[in-house]
């Protein structure tokens, strides 16, 4: 399943997601491409499309950006160019929520920029207001008076320093109780952007992706049952370019209703997407850190850690979890598992937080102190480890 944020939710459609098209079994070859590509280089790939169904596909070919969540579920809800806050908590009236983020300006020293947010319940959706050019000649300027009744977000620019990095604030106004808010800046082109201060939600963008230096060779494609047809792929990877970088192809088919609840349409939007990573050789640094270890359960014995990934490549991490008694000895092991793998993959850049349980049906643990040492395996010149003392009562 694709995973979709539902940014197109209106009064009188809903659009719940993208789905894969497996139910029309239209698929890429290969399934996912991993290549290495010299920095300021142009390469072109020949990839499959192929429609195993009975019905007709007309579907459209695009370039996207993807993450993983903190969950590990392929998320897609992030636009290209672009980033996304999901504020999940309720917002009172009156009240004025303030989001910064920094966003390094091209060497034109200016660049355009559009948003739009939503709150959840009761539903709103409009444009942010405010300037519409990230720039230094923008700092101060407001945008003009914002005249909606209910909700508004309002973007201006804080400041500009030497290196041209931008401070870019946007501020929630609202005169109704709320919900949940989620917001969504586009840029006109890539630009690196970190969170300043996201005012207690959750930030999301995509600062290693290769959207832009991939393009196809056609924008759309109809497939007649059991047919197949050549797409190709050119990639002009940048010079001097390190470590991998991400994006996905796109293969989308045209809005399907499923249902109606109360007068609304629920619609879908069938997808099929083939993850696309370049890498430049002899640049990739795999790198990890390992914090937050807690035993979360004792009977069966769980111990949680979160995994971040420091370095530039994407990293498949297998983990073991030990628990030792006060005089060393090692009375349970056990490794990681989920969803029936022994692995999770972690991008750059990305933090997951994993708990591995020990499923072996031995009995608890007698009253005691002991260390859980957990330890993980991401392909680096040493594993990481680390420990957490517990009690048992």
């Amino acid at each position: 399943m694709l995973k979709d944020r539902g940014r197109r939710v209106g009064l009188a459609l809903v659009l719940v997601g993208l789905v894969s098209v497996a139910a029309s079994a239209v698929r890429w070859s290969p399934g996912e491409l991993d290549v290495a590509q010299a920095p300021g280089t142009e390469e072109t790939y020949r990839l499959t499309l192929q429609n195993d169904s009975a019905e007709v596909a007309e579907l459209r070919l695009y370039v996207a950006d993807w993450i993983r969540d903190e969950d590990g579920v392929n998320d897609f809800g992030v636009a290209r160019n672009g980033a996304r806050w999901e504020i999940d908590r309720a917002i009172s009236a009156g009240e004025s929520v303030v989001v910064r983020y920094a966003v390094r300006l091209p060497k034109s020293g200016s660049i355009g920029v559009d948003g739009t947010f939503r709150t959840w319940a009761p539903q709103e959706i409009d444009s942010i207001s405010g300037v519409s050019k990230v720039a230094a000649d923008a700092v101060g300027d407001d945008g003009g008076t914002v005249t909606r009744a209910f909700v508004s977000v309002a973007r201006s620019v804080e400041s500009v320093d030497e290196s041209g990095l931008a401070t870019v604030v946007l501020t929630v106004r609202t005169a109704i109780d709320f919900v949940g808010l989620t917001i969504e800046e586009i840029y006109d082109a890539r630009v690196e952007m970190t969170s300043v201060d996201a005012a207690g939600g959750r930030f999301d963008t995509v600062n290693r992706s290769c959207a832009d230096w991939v393009s196809l060779s056609r924008g759309s494609v109809r497939l007649d049952p059991d047919e197949s047809t050549e797409i190709t792929m050119a990639v002009s990877a940048p010079e001097g370019y390190e470590g991998m970088y991400w994006c996905i192809l796109m293969a989308e088919s045209a809005d399907v209703v499923v249902g109606e609840i109360g007068g609304t349409r629920i619609i879908t939007r069938p997808s099929v997407g083939l993850k696309v990573f370049v890498s430049a050789p002899g640049t990739l640094v795999p790198s990890a850190n390992l914090t937050g270890i807690r035993v979360v359960g004792l009977n069966p014995v769980a111990v949680e850690a979160t995994f971040v990934n420091t370095g530039n490549v994407q990293l498949v991490v297998t983990g073991e979890a030990q628990v030792v008694d006060a005089i060393g000895e090692v009375v349970r092991a056990f490794l990681f598992s989920e969803h029936g793998r022994d692995y999770f993959r972690i991008l750059p850049g990305s933090e997951r937080t994993v708990t591995l349980v020990d499923y072996s049906g031995a009995e608890a643990l007698p009253v005691g102190v002991y260390q859980a040492i957990v330890s993980f395996d991401y392909g680096g010149d040493a594993l990481i480890a680390g420990a957490k003392a517990f009690r048992v009562r």
